[in-house]
């Protein structure tokens, strides 16, 4: 059970919700494609989040598995996406005057959800003593995420340049 609360948290917070995000960053240019693959990537890796979460209550509950600092940044970033989704059905209209400050917010509260669960996979990860190739895994699927992202961004801002 400890296993598959990693496996699919990893797999939502540390896949699927990234391809989320990039897609919202650097394919904007693709409307309105890329808001409904992003909506959808979304919506998908909020389900492996409650999944995750699932899992997690009944390690909890059945194994007695008490790692505060882990459950706390879990639920905290449970709760960010919650409100992640909340703000998707109280999005102005493109002209409205509070359009900014919706797209702060949402723009805000998704990096902090995304920092704080990239922090409790590597806390876990280190907590349990999890083997080389849990910190492998991880490393490689991080350092890729990275990499793209820093691709997308350089040609996102060489093509701001011309």
């Amino acid at each position: 059970m400890r296993k598959n609360h990693g496996i699919v948290g990893i797999i939502g917070w540390g896949l699927i919700l990234p391809i989320g995000v990039i897609i919202a960053r650097y394919f904007r240019h693709k409307d309105p494609l890329w808001f409904y693959f992003h909506a959808a990537i979304q919506f998908v890796g909020f389900t492996f989040g409650l999944v995750t979460i699932i899992l997690g209550l009944q390690l909890y509950t059945k194994m007695n598995a008490h790692i505060s600092a882990h459950r706390g940044i879990g639920i905290f970033v449970f709760v960010l996406s919650i409100l992640q989704i909340l703000a998707l059905f109280l999005r102005p209209n493109k002209d409205s005057k509070i359009r900014r400050i919706w797209n702060l917010y949402h723009n805000w509260f998704g990096r902090l959800a995304m920092l704080f669960a990239t922090m409790n996979i590597v806390l876990r990860i280190q907590a349990a003593g999890a083997g080389k190739e849990w910190k492998i895994g991880y490393g490689i699927l991080f350092g890729i995420t990275v990499v793209v992202a820093i691709v997308l961004e350089v040609l996102a801002y060489l093509k701001r340049q011309r």
